[in-house]
Order: C-alpha cells, then sequence, then structure tokens
C-alpha cells in the first residue's frame, strides 16, 4: 500500500483553484441574486419576504414584483473580475432604488403620450363561409405632450443584491469542495 502524497500535484490543483476561484464564485453569487427574483425575497439568515404591490391592475395579475421587461433582473452580471477579487453589478439606472428603496421626489421630463385606435384590418384570406376574414390592429390615432412635472415616489425596499449570510456559507462550501477534489 502506496500511502505517499504528491505535494506537486497538490499544489498545482490549489494554484489552479486559486485562479478559477472568483469566477466560479461570481457565478454562484449572481445566480444566488437572480434566483431572489424567483423566490421573491431576500435571504440574509432567514426569509424577509418582498412587499405586495398596493395597486394589483389587471396588467400586473399573475407577475412577478421587479420584472415589467425582465431588464433588471438580465442585467445583473460580473462587472469586474481580478486575482482575488469578484464584482457583480448592473447597469440599470432604477435598481438602486428598488434594492434600498427610495422616498422621495423625482422631476420628470416633458414626453409625448400616444393615443391608440383599434382598426379591423382584412387578411386576405377568405373564411367557410366566403367571407375574408378580419384582423384587429392598434393604430396611433394622435399624441400630447406631458409638460415636464415633480412626482412623489415610495419605493419600497426589495432587496435583491448585497451581503448575505446564506450566500457567503455557499460560497465557502463552493470553494472547500473545489480544494478537496484535488486530495482525492
Amino acid at each position: 500500500m502506496n500511502n505517499t502524497f504528491n505535494l506537486k500535484a497538490m499544489e498545482d490543483h490549489i494554484e489552479n483553484v486559486l485562479k478559477t476561484a472568483p469566477r466560479l464564485l461570481g457565478n454562484d453569487a449572481v445566480n444566488f441574486f437572480l434566483d431572489r427574483f424567483k423566490q421573491q425575497n431576500w435571504m440574509d439568515t432567514y426569509p424577509e419576504a418582498w412587499q405586495k404591490r398596493k395597486v394589483n391592475n389587471k396588467k400586473n395579475q399573475g407577475r412577478n414584483l421587479l420584472i415589467q421587461s425582465g431588464r433588471l433582473r438580465r442585467s445583473i452580471r460580473i462587472t469586474n473580475v481580478s486575482a482575488n477579487t469578484v464584482t457583480i453589478g448592473t447597469d440599470v439606472p432604477y435598481a438602486k432604488a428598488h434594492n434600498e428603496g427610495f422616498k422621495g421626489v423625482v422631476q420628470v421630463k416633458e414626453y409625448t403620450r400616444n393615443r391608440y385606435s383599434k382598426q379591423k384590418l382584412g387578411t386576405g384570406k377568405l373564411s367557410k363561409n366566403g367571407k375574408e376574414r378580419m384582423k384587429t390592429v392598434q393604430r396611433i390615432s394622435g399624441s400630447s405632450t406631458v409638460k415636464a412635472h415633480t412626482m412623489r415616489m415610495n419605493l419600497p425596499r426589495r432587496q435583491f443584491m448585497g451581503q448575505s449570510a446564506v450566500l457567503t456559507q455557499k460560497l465557502q462550501r463552493h470553494l472547500t469542495a473545489e480544494l478537496m477534489k484535488g486530495l482525492r
């Protein structure tokens, strides 16, 4: 029975793990932050559910919080990797307001609001009884200019990024598992 250790192989493995660790752990952190959108909560030492919407109109029914177009969720990524650090961030301007909450007055610039009307158009295809099939399309029927104004906003804190005890423990376990692979 041979119980010799190949120290050079172990040293090479540890060096390799330390080179790849920031990217590996960064990916774990990004996935943890993306899971917050699915779970609708923040997880530090225990789960903190996000505050529900006050107005629940038709367009919001069944839709998760903080997701309208998906831009915020898609923007979470690794922004910088160095030898021993990784930075995760987003370039969406409203991310900080949602992550930390915001209460205050906002300046709204002048913009144009379109009015739409529905119109029936023929498709060129005939139905069984010989009539042309119709489809309804929306067309811009006019527009108006909304003047610049101020607006009060009160966004509740719905944290999806930051320091977390659960994330730290997860990253420690992953790093330990990667280091232990070389000892087998």
